[in-house]
């Protein structure tokens, strides 16, 4: 390893986690409408939260500035690694545990972005089967386990031979999932609170999911403590 490249190094492991952790949404969000995303909705400083909250304005700054932040770090290994794209991978890794680590957000974003620059084709193939995957089933939670799974398997089988992508991807999708699991989603949130300019998008996004039923058990803080209480009643066998 030469010394330009133990420095992007060192820039990667440092730089990249920092990047991520910019609460850049959260900026965003409070100069343009005073709302602390981190004390309203799920506490999630995201891109959909930024919609939520702050409508259609705050939501495309957000997506803009979460995919600068992928791209740069992208554009970063590359700089270093020209030959290694792994090593955009694991850029795109250390910018999602900043992100989780100290953006609190899982960093869908980023990665999305960051991936179309690491591979374009790769990305748009996910995105297209992954995105008929979510039209047929519409279920948000569904749509990312899908695109999770086929991330590193399309790259797979672009690059057959190129293991070490294939092992980052196969991490980067496994540490999304991870994250996926510990944070909560925003497109759980009632679509009719949105900002009333974003409430399409936020609803179409929420897909089938966006249906609640009675026959569930509800989050009060979600759903509000009324209909909390009747799916109560009803999974206690009342009519309701």
């Amino acid at each position: 390893m030469t010394l330009t490249q133990i420095l992007g190094f060192l820039l990667i492991f440092t730089v990249c986690p920092i990047l991520g952790g910019l609460p850049l949404i959260a900026w965003i969000t409070y100069v343009l409408t005073r709302h602390n995303l981190a004390q309203v909705g799920t506490g999630n400083i995201s891109v959909s939260a930024a919609f939520y909250h702050g409508g259609n304005l705050v939501g495309v700054l957000a997506v803009l500035s979460e995919a600068a932040k992928g791209i740069a770090a992208v554009l970063l290994a590359r700089h270093f690694f020209p030959s290694e794209s792994a090593w955009e991978l694991i850029a795109l890794i250390m910018l999602v545990l900043g992100r989780y680590w100290i953006g609190k957000g899982a960093g869908t974003t980023n990665v999305t972005w960051g991936v179309l620059w690491h591979d374009p084709i790769l990305a748009l193939l996910v995105f297209l089967i992954g995105g008929i995957s979510f039209t047929i089933f519409r279920n948000p939670k569904h749509g990312k386990r899908v695109i999770l799974v086929l991330f590193p398997v399309i790259l797979a089988l672009l690059h057959p031979q190129d293991y070490s992508r294939i092992v980052i991807a196969t991490s980067l999708s496994l540490l999304l999932a991870w994250i996926y699991q510990k944070i909560p989603d925003d497109l759980d949130l009632p679509s009719g609170e949105a900002q009333a300019e974003s409430k399409k998008v936020f609803h179409f996004f929420q897909g089938d999911s966006a249906v609640i039923s009675l026959d569930t058990k509800l989050d009060p803080k979600k759903v509000g403590q009324k209909a909390a209480t009747l799916s109560q009643l009803k999974r206690s066998g009342y009519s309701v």
